[in-house]
């Protein structure tokens, strides 16, 4: 009896232990699902916060390329409005030059027996007329100062070589629009670049940031230089579309074979050239000279024909050189910011086949050559992959830069390129 007991207490405590197995058997089995529950439901969860991520990131780089490709068509269209403006602009200057020059011609032979003796001054090429409002010739050492994208940029010149060189950035609120807006910042910019370079003992040479410039190359009959005096400033106001009131208007009398005498006309816009004025004040400095970037770059370049793009963070400069002398000259600002490489390829790819379009329309009877090239310059636009894709987008050729004075080695000509013509108008 004993052992029957004890047999079935062993049983009774076998089922229990099986039905307590079992019951936590069960609860396992019940945690495993509902470990797999939440499992599933946060990966449920991450996959549509990834769903929702991946459609914002679309939705802003969507956005992100209707707004780029909208200024870039703001751009184009800005663009191609301007070359109408110029062509339409153009076109009625030629057709009011003909028509003035019976005027002149008849004046000009009211006076029989005086020559024109008007030429280029000994110079190679024309430049801008004397700007010079101070300095003196003492020392034999010279500063090119420019201002460039964001930059101040300093080339010395000693010795008959250049001896050094920076850039300085400064705020680019100190600009608007690519021309002064803050002359006292930009003014204390250049007193403190100054420092240590002993410009009281140099003669310092310097182009202001993009102006406004019209240019304009006006064919009158052979005069004397008194006759074209008178003639040229009435002539301007006749077929410019530039007031005297805005702008100082300089000119200066090409050579010529011809009957004719083709005067070189600059103007420049008046508020522009005193903000920098008032700049130069402020830093210090007396100039020696002063030159517009175009003809810097024109006389740095050195070549008889050629098509000059100067690219910066903010700017383009093109000039187009037909005989040493610069027919056609273009200022394009690019914008506040600073742009990038590939968007600076194609802008300045496309303003160099619109000028040069521009030009060939003009001067159908006498086209730009096909071979003459292209030379870059500027800190937007001096690299080799640059320079390959400018070639290939104008179908012109891209020709390297020569120094035009003696340079170091490592001097970054292609960046310097304004500084060197600044030198090379004052040696």
């Amino acid at each position: 009896k004993k052992a029957e007991a004890e047999a079935k207490a062993r049983a009774q405590a076998d089922r229990e232990a099986e039905k307590k197995a079992e019951a936590e058997a069960k609860a396992r089995a019940q945690a495993d699902r509902e470990a797999e529950k939440r499992a599933e439901a946060e990966a449920k969860a991450r996959a549509k916060a990834d769903k929702e991520a991946e459609k914002k990131a679309e939705t802003q780089e969507k956005a992100g390329a209707t707004v780029e490709k909208e200024a870039e068509e703001k751009a184009k269209a800005e663009a191609e409005k301007a070359e109408a403006e110029e062509k339409a602009r153009i076109e009625a200057e030629k057709a009011a030059e003909e028509k003035a020059k019976a005027v002149v011609e008849t004046k000009a032979e009211a006076a029989p027996g005086k020559s024109r003796k008007r030429g280029l001054l000994g110079l190679k090429k024309p430049s801008l007329p004397t700007l010079q409002v101070g300095g003196a010739k003492v020392g034999k050492n010279i500063i090119a100062l420019s201002i460039d994208g964001g930059e101040l940029r300093l080339v010395s010149f000693h010795k008959d070589s250049i001896e050094s060189w920076d850039s300085v950035p400064f705020d680019p609120q100190f600009l608007r629009m690519g021309q002064v807006a803050d002359p006292e910042g930009l003014g204390n910019v250049i007193k403190g670049a100054l420092e240590g370079r002993e410009a009281s003992k140099s003669r310092i040479v310097c182009s202001p940031p993009g102006l406004r410039i019209v240019s304009r190359i006006i064919n009158l009959p052979s005069v004397n230089t008194k006759e074209l005096d008178s003639i040229v400033p009435r002539e301007v106001r006749r077929l410019m579309t530039v007031s005297e009131e805005d702008n100082h208007i300089y000119w200066q009398a090409l050579p010529s074979e011809t009957s004719q005498t083709p005067v070189l006309v600059l103007a420049v816009a008046k508020e522009a050239l005193n903000n920098f004025m008032e700049t130069l004040r402020i830093g210090g400095v007396r100039p020696y000279r002063i030159d517009l970037k175009p003809m810097a770059l024109m006389r740095a370049v050195n070549q008889q024909d050629a098509i000059i793009a100067n690219g910066e963070s903010n700017s383009v400069e093109l000039v187009i050189v037909v005989n040493d002398v610069p027919v056609q000259i273009r200022s394009i600002f690019l914008g506040e910011g600073v742009v990038t490489q590939d968007y600076a390829v194609g802008r300045i790819s496309d303003e160099l086949v619109r000028t040069i379009t521009t030009y060939n329309e003009i001067n159908s009877e006498n086209p730009l050559d096909p071979e003459v090239p292209i030379f870059l310059c500027g800190a937007m636009a001096a690299s080799v992959p640059f320079a390959l894709n400018v070639a290939a987008l104008t179908g012109r050729s891209v020709q390297p830069l020569e120094p035009a004075i003696p340079c170091p080695e490592d001097f970054p000509l292609a960046q310097f390129m304004v500084n060197v013509g600044l030198i090379l108008k004052t040696i």
